[in-house]
Order: C-alpha cells, then structure tokens, then sequence
C-alpha cells in the first residue's frame, strides 16, 4: 500500500456514515509480491499505474470503476491527495487527479453529496529513515518483494519504534464546499462528461483545504522537538530538554497541533524518545545528550547529507506547523523592519514557497500582533530560523542555476549535485541536507506558475525556459543567507557569465 510512515495523508470517501469496509488504491509496484499482492486484493485494495501519461483508455477505465463505486456505495474509497509517500515528514502539494475522478458523480447530479474524511497516522520513530534519506539524494528506491518485505520484518524485530499517533477527521461535505453545479445534461453519455473550469478550479481549492486541514490536525510527536532542539545546540541534557519541550509544546497549541504529553510526564516523555533514537541521539560526558555526529575520515558527502536527513524527516514534523511562526522570525531577525515590512516579507515567502510548505501564508496584522506578543523565547526563534535555512539555501542555488540558462530537470539535477558538492566542500554551506534533489521540481513547477519560467515538452522531455528576469528573486533572498555562500554564488555566476561570452 502507499503508505507514508511520516505524514500518512490520506482521504476516505463515502455517501453514507457508516464505515464499514473500504476499498484502497495500490500502486502496480505491489502487484509483483507474491502472497502479499492476493491479500490486498482480499482486503479491497485495487492496483493501478503510479502514471496514466496519455493513456485515456486506461484513465477512462480507472475512472469509471471508482465512479461506479462512488454511485453504488459497495465501501468506502481510500487514496491519497499528495500522489506518493511522503519522504521528508511533512505534506506535500495535492495532486487532484483521482480526487476529480471521484466528485465527478457529485457534479454530474449522480449522487446528493460526498463526505470526505482526512486520517493522519504519525511516528515517533520511522522504519525506513535511512532509506528514505538516501531516496530524497536520488537512490533508486529497492523494488518491493515479499522476501524483502520479510527480512525487513526479521530486522526490526526487538526494536522500539515509539509510539503512532492516528488523528481521524470528521467527515466533510463537499456539497457545502462546493455547492454551485452545472445543470446535468442527460441526454450526454457519462463518459463524455466533462469538468468546468469552475469545477476544476473548486476541486483544486478542495484539495489544498484538504491537506492543509490535515497538516493543521497533525499530532506532533515529542521526537519532533527532541530532534530540533539537538539539531541546532550540540549538546543538551533532560533538563534543558524538558524545559525547550515545555516552551515549544506551547507554542503548538496556540498555532499547531501540540504533543499528546501532561507536565508531569514531560521528563519521562524525554526519556522514552532518547530510548527510541539511541541510534541516532547518542549521551556525551555529563549527562548531555547529542544527535551532531562527528565526521568521520574518508567519509563522503552523500553520507553526511543522508545523516542530516533522517533528522530533517523529525524536524519537519515540527517546522510544518509552525511554518509561519518561523518565516516571522526569519524576518524580524535579518534587519529591524516595520510591521506593513514585515507583511510584505512574508507574502514573498508565501508566493514562492507554497509548494514546499503547504501552510505557509501571508501574514495578516491580526497574526503578526499575536507573534509579535507570544514567540518572545530567543532560543526558539533561533532553532525554527535554523530549521528553515537549509531550504532558503536550496532555493537560492536553484535559482542561480536556472539565471545560468539549466533548462530541463536533469540538466538542473545533475548541476544542483555537482554545484551542492563543491559547496559543502569548501565549507560555503553548513547544512550537508542541501543536497537533497527532491525540491528542484516543486521549485520549478511555482516558478511555472507564477509566470517567471514556461515549460515546453519535445520529443517527451520537457525543457523550461525563463519568460521573466529571475535576480528580483535571487535579490530578495540574499539578506536571509550566510555571506560565504553568497559570495560562492556570485563567484560562480560571474566564470559562467564569461564562459558563456567566449562560446
């Protein structure tokens, strides 16, 4: 099944309020496992492509057969809104493809209302961290068999992974989000049925509210914290711990979904998250704790990136959240700035990091008083800046590299590595997690979207070409970015500036 072990979104849809049995969606990969793939099909799991490209027979059979179940109410349908697991511990952008597939009856005049519930299941501890790590640099990841499937259940055998935490919605219906439908035609066959803009449009504005309701009811496991407290302070002990989880849990209840811990366990929660991570927070002298591994000779960059990134999958689980909250303090750290200033900052985070973070937004007044009088602690602010710089470096790169004329998503890959490596090298950069390929292609789709590149697809790959000047962007990050890795870039520009000029 296409789970996702950090931030499971998933929505189920049904007509009635009884839930009784459930039909899910299987990616084809699970097809391939023997034994396995019979008690999915037994359990009411049905396998379709991860992609249907241009295949409209095959779109119009899947199409057809959840419609019939969504009309005829057999159970219940699972799927999920983000398309693919997600690796990094927060949500990623809905995609809406099977979701349009489903309303379709709805606004066909089919059926009265759909009621659509939202489940989010969060770990303590993820089984496949490292893996998911090395997926994120762009390591194929290991087809799924059943011998696999059970020397995997061989190796966690004996461990403690924590606690999971499942936070189910109450149902929503879409006749109240969406209540405007076109007039049925009856005399036009099902299968030529077609979407509105309007419709579409609605269905889009579903999804978001969809994933973003998810996001915002998302328990925040205290390894969350324990984790970005010792990702930013080398080294802390129980007490200074407790003390940050106290603060921070705080913070989330005014603005997030805050941990599932009393005060009065507060020290043994500490104590239960150090046991479940002993493999990755290790004690030091004097009872302090640290999760900074030192670096090792020979050691490669891909390895310090992939340590890096398992703790990033914990430490997004906090920053998703409280997204805002940080973008807040990025702004009021980088230079003192009036309020109307500070909104204007944050709306610029907004537009171009909206796939990267699902609840990012714009600042209002009333939101910027509330920051402004409840996150005071410095040590906070620090640690969400620090949590979110690793991203504002990534962007930053990206962007020096499409103003170099890198038009297609390989040729942006393969000179993102090569560029991230010489960065981390020569100590331009202090956040190996840079190196992580994932966001190159949400990056690029925003900058589609807000109308500074154009995609143009020949011979089945698609190139993207820059319709807009770009540095007003590059210009407006800087002040957030170290200078090393500012005068790194610039240098960088300035030899491609001249090689471009010879050729």
């Amino acid at each position: 099944m296409q789970i996702s072990y950090l931030s499971h979104t998933c929505v189920i849809l049904w007509i009635s309020h009884f839930l009784l049995l459930q039909l899910e969606w299987v990616s084809t990969d699970f097809k391939g496992m023997k034994f396995v793939n019979r008690m999915l099909q037994n359990a009411g799991a049905f396998y379709i492509r991860r992609s249907f490209g241009h295949d409209q027979l095959y779109w119009a059979v899947v199409s057809q057969y959840i419609q019939y179940h969504i009309v005829n109410f057999q159970a219940p349908i699972e799927f999920f809104l983000e398309g693919t697991r997600s690796r990094n511990g927060k949500s990623l952008p809905p995609k809406t493809g099977l979701l349009s597939m489903a309303l379709e009856p709805y606004f066909r005049g089919d059926v009265p209302d759909v009621q659509i519930c939202t489940v989010n299941i969060s770990y303590e501890r993820t089984l496949e961290e490292k893996l998911y790590a090395y997926e994120t640099l762009g390591v194929p990841k290991p087809r799924e068999s059943t011998s696999g499937f059970l020397s995997a259940v061989g190796k966690i055998r004996g461990q403690n992974y924590g606690q999971i935490y499942i936070n189910i919605s109450d149902p929503i219906s879409v006749r109240d989000h969406i209540s405007k439908r076109t007039e049925p035609n009856w005399n036009t066959p099902s299968f030529r049925f077609s979407l509105s803009e309007y419709e579409r449009d609605s269905i889009h504005c579903l999804a978001w509210s969809l994933i973003r309701k998810q996001q915002k009811e998302t328990i925040t496991p205290v390894s969350a914290i324990v984790m970005s407290a010792l990702t930013v302070n080398k080294q802390l002990d129980i007490e200074q711990l407790v003390q940050l989880i106290v603060l921070m849990n705080s913070l989330l209840a005014k603005y997030g979904t805050p941990c599932l811990i009393q005060n009065e366990s507060v020290v043994q929660s500490v104590k239960d998250c150090l046991d479940v991570h002993k493999l990755i927070i290790h004690p030091v002298a004097d009872g302090f704790f640290s999760c900074q591994t030192a670096l090792r000779e020979g050691e490669d960059v891909q390895t310090q990136a992939a340590d890096r990134l398992v703790l990033q999958q914990y430490t997004n689980q906090l920053l998703g959240p409280l997204i805002n909250v940080a973008v807040f303090s990025l702004i009021e750290a980088s230079d003192p700035k009036e309020p109307n200033n500070i909104i204007s900052e944050s709306a610029f985070f907004a537009k171009y990091f909206k796939n990267e973070f699902v609840l990012i937004s714009n600042l209002t007044q009333q939101e910027l008083t509330s920051f402004q009088e409840n996150v005071t602690n410095e040590m906070l602010k620090r640690i969400l800046r620090a949590l979110l710089q690793p991203y504002l470096e990534s962007y930053f790169i990206i962007l020096n590299l499409i103003s170099m004329g890198f038009s297609t998503i390989s040729e942006l890959t393969l000179q993102y590595r090569n560029m991230v490596s010489t960065v981390l090298v020569e100590g331009a950069s202090k956040f190996p997690e840079i190196l992580a390929i994932d966001k190159i292609y949400r990056h690029v789709l925003n900058l589609v979207a807000n109308g500074h590149l154009r995609g143009v697809k020949t011979n089945q790959t698609a190139s993207y070409h820059q319709i807009d000047d770009i540095s007003p962007i590059i210009v407006r990050i800087e002040p957030y970015l170290d200078e090393r890795l500012k005068r790194f870039m610039t240098l960088h520009r300035k030899k491609t500036a001249v090689m471009q000029s010879h050729l």
